[in-house]
């Protein structure tokens, strides 16, 4: 009787070695013997083939929730690269044995001149793991984008022409110029640098909860319209009506800040 706990002891960590062992062959086939077989926690794989976007000049996303990384360097190729990360409950054991493969969360194609991504809804929660989905694209200068996602992580780097979000929930940057800025949405993060100024730009912030840091890098006059049940705005920069950029914000409890 005295060694039934260590019997109980013994059953459980040679059920536990059994499933990290089934994980590390698995990766292992999985990668074909690479020697990468101990990254099995993170399951990355690219979705499809990477698209050049040589005659492209909109990027639309549709869908659920992505992280999304967009540039327009002229100096590198325009080009678009899907994937889907393993990242649920059941990510370190992940593999093709999987009732649904990353694979089928995400797919993209050029339709004309606009790249079109769609993105499915979340996994379910009986499913083994989730499938975080990642876009990377460098189009073209002055390309415009269209995002509409419950929820999005979007970072935006380069020149831009029209840039129009409307997510659930987001967290937003831009780093570069864009003429037209419209960023909207229930809880949201939006942080932009405008690095050069062309006084012809419209920025409109829309969220119930929202927290806003626009940095003009030039200086510059600029206009400004709040609208908000509850408001916080520190502009370093005079309210000059008629100026642009123009910026107009609304929402229910926002926080901004204009330098």
């Amino acid at each position: 009787m005295k060694n039934r706990p260590m019997k109980k002891r013994t059953i459980l960590l040679a059920i536990v070695g059994c499933f990290i062992g089934i994980a590390v062959l698995d990766r292992i086939t999985d990668q074909g013997f690479s020697g990468q077989a101990w990254g099995f926690w993170r399951h990355d794989r690219q979705i499809g083939e990477v698209l050049d976007l040589g005659n492209v000049s909109k990027l639309r996303v549709d869908g659920a929730a992505s992280e999304i990384t967009v540039t327009a360097d002229p100096a590198s190729p325009p080009a678009a690269k899907l994937t889907g990360e393993r990242d649920g409950w059941g990510a370190f054991w992940q593999s093709g044995w999987s009732t649904r493969d990353c694979g089928q969360s995400g797919r993209m194609h050029v339709d004309n001149d606009t790249l079109v991504v769609e993105m499915s809804a979340p996994s379910r929660f009986l499913d083994w793991s989730d499938c975080s989905l990642r876009l990377t694209a460098n189009l073209k200068p002055e390309a415009a984008v269209l995002i509409r996602q419950q929820a999005a992580r979007i970072t935006l780097k380069g020149n831009f022409s029209t840039v129009d979000v409307k997510a659930d929930a987001g967290d937003f940057s831009l780093d570069g110029h864009a003429q037209t800025l419209d960023v909207a949405g229930a809880a949201l993060r939006v942080q932009a640098w405008f690095r050069s100024i062309a006084h012809t730009e419209t920025i409109a912030l829309t969220g119930r909860m929202m927290d806003a840091s626009l940095h003009f890098m030039v200086p510059t006059p600029i206009s400004y319209l709040v609208e908000a049940t509850a408001s916080l705005i520190d502009s370093q920069l005079p309210n000059t009506p008629g100026a642009k950029p123009s910026i107009t914000i609304r929402g229910e409890m926002v926080r901004t800040r204009i330098d």
